[in-house]
């Protein structure tokens, strides 16, 4: 192992979900990596590559796992063929991403060894890197007490270090490695782009993004031109649907959206860009909505902007159709500013995926029943979004406070999903859930394909349609059922024994008929 170019091994195990998600954080961290005292690094991706084996972490001086949910077994696996090796050849070990950033002192304790970057990752590995190039060994764990080097928790002795967070300048991070978006591209994956980090809001109970940027509610942007080069490359190499990972693609400067739209449809008339690319970006309701004025456009000029740069889809966060859910999860809207958003992006010919929280442990029978009138006067009775989830009580969330002091918690902390378990106020809204669930579970496989075949480099624009359609049409059957457990509720009936095998046989021919449907639209 050399002290003078540091050797970086970088793992992604890849998604536990029945998708092909192009692995853009470590390839964040390997251009950061590479740009620092001139490292060697080696990636890994395990859909699409064979897997490192001790061997092979034997020439790394930085072994870096990214652990996404699901990836405890894979990450146990790794960590023992680490452990295998003699300790004198042992790279240092770093592990990364949503598992040690939100169960950081479970993953911690599991692997006392590692060194875990908690948030985002860019400095933080320029940092081990250069801890590295110093001098390995014993050495670097000294060098890193000193807190030079961020967003970082370890072990040192009988202590547990932790350096201060910070916020990566997105105006100097270097543009990711790419070094999987071709094989993503040809095999119908999802490709990644990134326009900013953070949210304008970023103060619902249910969501974790503050504990990601170092407990901020900010909102960060690239620089324009840096998100048209990175759309230029991704052109170049085939790519024709990317999907924006940006959490709040407007943030606070739609005039800055503006500017981008513009920048992307100038580029596509010189040939820079593919002009058959389109976009797919996160809304919130407020950007959708925003009244224009002399200090900035309307939301719908934003959006008229975008479609002719080449937007297809907006993700919106609806939530509930349910006043009092709403204000549980502290979303800055109400039931009647979501119609109207998204009144206003079918009528500019914008495509909608909607993110909807139908269940949570305060809910009463009256909110399960707002939120199927809502489905159905928003029209999304059979959109192909699944509209029946429930809240994830994700650790860094205000959630777990709030239901810890009220005695909601009934356990542990989830590590490999990163979710706490909770008891519901009402046993019949329970009852329904859980009947709902053991229903769902019968074909869930056959529908989770059928989404992942929805999303990503789809290129026959009719075949995404003709997918999306009969999944929605399957969603519409799943409403159906659902509907028929909350009304057996209302009416003092056990949702378990209610019979749902007419609805299991709707949904199974409509899964069946996906072959045929396929065949028409190609």
């Amino acid at each position: 192992m050399t002290t003078r170019s540091p050797s970086l091994l970088l793992v992604d195990p890849g998604s536990s979900r029945s998708e092909l998600n192009e692995p853009i954080g470590i390839d964040a961290v390997a251009a950061a990596a590479a740009a620092t005292t001139g490292a060697t690094v080696h990636q890994s991706f395990a859909p699409l590559s064979r897997l490192p084996v001790p061997a092979d972490y034997e020439n790394a001086d930085i072994l870096g796992l990214s652990m996404p949910l699901g990836s405890l077994a894979a990450s146990r696996a790794f960590v023992q063929g680490w452990r295998s090796l003699p300790a004198q050849l042992r790279p240092l070990l770093v592990l990364g991403g949503l598992l040690p950033t939100f169960a950081t002192d479970a993953v911690l304790d599991e692997f006392p060894e590692a060194i875990l970057v908690v948030g985002e990752g860019e400095d933080a590995i320029g940092g081990l890197v250069a801890a590295v190039a110093n001098g390995p060994g014993a050495g670097v764990r000294g060098r890193l007490e000193q807190g030079s080097v961020p967003n970082l928790v370890f072990r040192a002795g009988d202590q547990v270090v932790r350096t201060p967070r910070r916020l990566v300048e997105l105006a100097d991070a270097l543009p990711p490695t790419r070094a999987w978006t071709g094989q993503v591209a040809t095999q119908g994956g999802i490709v990644r782009a990134e326009a900013s980090r953070g949210c304008s809001w970023g103060r619902c109970t249910f969501c974790a993004i503050q504990h990601k940027y170092c407990d901020q509610a900010r909102w960060r942007d690239f620089p324009v031109a840096r998100v048209l080069e990175q759309l230029e490359h991704l052109s170049a190499a085939g790519v024709r649907h990317p999907y924006f990972t940006d959490e709040d693609f407007v943030g606070d400067d739609p005039v800055r959206t503006i500017l981008l739209a513009r920048g992307i449809t100038e580029a596509k008339a010189r040939g820079q860009i593919a002009r058959e690319l389109t976009l797919y970006v996160d809304m919130r309701v407020d950007s959708i909505l925003a009244a224009g004025s002399a200090r900035g456009p309307s939301g719908a000029d934003v959006l008229v902007a975008l479609r002719a740069a080449g937007l297809r889809e907006v993700f919106v966060g609806i939530e509930s159709g349910s006043r009092e859910q709403v204000r549980r999860y502290k979303k800055p809207a109400t039931a009647a500013r979501n119609l109207r958003a998204l009144s206003l992006l079918r009528e500019l010919g914008i495509e909608v995926d909607v993110g909807f929280i139908f269940f949570d442990p305060e809910m009463s029978l009256d909110e399960a029943a707002a939120n199927l009138d809502f489905l159905r006067e928003a029209g999304l009775w059979s959109h192909d979004a699944r509209l029946t989830k429930e809240v994830r009580v994700q650790a860094g969330t205000p959630l777990v406070d709030q239901y810890r002091d009220r005695g909601f918690l009934v356990g542990p902390l989830d590590v490999d999903d990163l979710t706490f378990p909770y008891r519901w106020v009402d046993p019949r809204v329970e009852a329904v859930h859980e009947a709902f669930r053991a229903w769902e579970s019968i074909d869930r496989a056959g529908v989770y394909l059928l989404q992942a075949a929805t999303r990503g480099e789809v290129l026959v624009a009719r075949q995404r349609r003709a997918r999306r359609d009969l999944l929605g049409r399957i969603r519409a059957v799943e409403h159906e059922a659902l509907e028929a457990l909350v009304r057996a509720a209302q009416a003092g009936r056990d949702p378990g024994a209610v019979e749902l095998g007419w609805f299991t046989e709707r949904r199974r021919a409509l899964l069946d008929s996906w072959a045929s449907v396929e065949e028409r639209a190609a």
